[in-house]
């Protein structure tokens, strides 16, 4: 799919981002299924499960990762969310919900509990190790004009911004998304193994609130808008939680 001109020049406009912005970026298309496939699977599998394997196919192929050289990171992630949209048939909500489930960073993660320590550890997918790696090293990780120059970056911050958004468009309220963002915050901090109060991970969350508000009333804006507005994101458009979450953050970091 190739999206408007204009749009894309003004996308492009980034050069510390945009590696060429000679010419507008083309999404490219899934891999389709064979047709035997295609038209027997949703009678055994759900088509979110589908959209879901189709879309980590997409983030691991090799039409992602050159578009990735060509554009950089930043656009990538449209080109993602694009796909996505384009799986689930234009449905929002289950476009923001396997951007989430396919940004995901941890195959597991660990309860920890006061005196005992580490308790149980549960799955967050189903995919093969080496699946899992491969997937994980093809998410964009050069998000930010403060991204740590390590080869993970910011990658880990998709999840967070994604899974805000789906949030955000599901109670159609930025409020309900940053309490569930601050509790678990607060929860990763004091129950999850090696999980740590992050308050870069709160600005992913915040930029994912905005996002899923705006899609509630523009269904064309694209996640880079958003992930861009890193200063105003943070310190201006923090809506009803404002202060909530300002106090919220400056409690736990006392608290540690």
């Amino acid at each position: 799919m190739v999206r408007s001109a204009g749009l894309y020049a003004w996308l492009l406009s980034d050069v510390a981002i945009a590696q060429n912005s000679s010419a507008s970026p083309v999404f490219e298309p899934p891999a389709e299924y064979p047709k035997a496939i295609s038209f027997f699977a949703p009678l055994f599998f759900p088509k979110i499960l589908q959209d879901e394997y189709r879309l980590k196919e997409y983030i691991c192929s090799n039409g992602f990762a050159s578009f990735r050289r060509t554009y950089g990171d930043l656009i990538a992630v449209d080109a993602m969310f694009d796909c996505a949209l384009r799986l689930s048939w234009s449905n929002v909500y289950e476009a923001l919900f396997i951007s989430f489930v396919c940004t995901m960073e941890h195959r597991n993660f660990g309860v920890k509990l006061p005196v005992i320590g580490p308790l149980l550890w549960l799955p967050l997918t189903s995919e093969f190790p080496d699946e899992f790696r491969q997937r994980v090293r093809a998410l964009p990780s050069r998000l930010y004009g403060d991204t740590p120059s390590d080869p993970a970056g910011d990658r880990d911050k998709l999840q967070h911004f994604f899974g805000s958004a789906f949030l955000t468009y599901m109670f159609e309220s930025r409020c309900a998304a940053g309490r569930v963002g601050m509790f678990i915050e607060w929860g990763e901090d004091k129950f999850i193994v090696d999980g740590a109060l992050d308050q870069r991970d709160i600005r992913a969350n915040i930029q994912g609130q905005n996002f899923g508000a705006r899609l509630l009333s523009d269904g064309s804006v694209l996640p880079s808008e958003f992930l861009r507005k890193v200063e105003r994101a943070f310190d201006v458009e923090r809506g009803c939680v404002r202060g909530e979450l300002q106090n919220s953050f400056g409690s736990l970091m006392e608290e540690r």
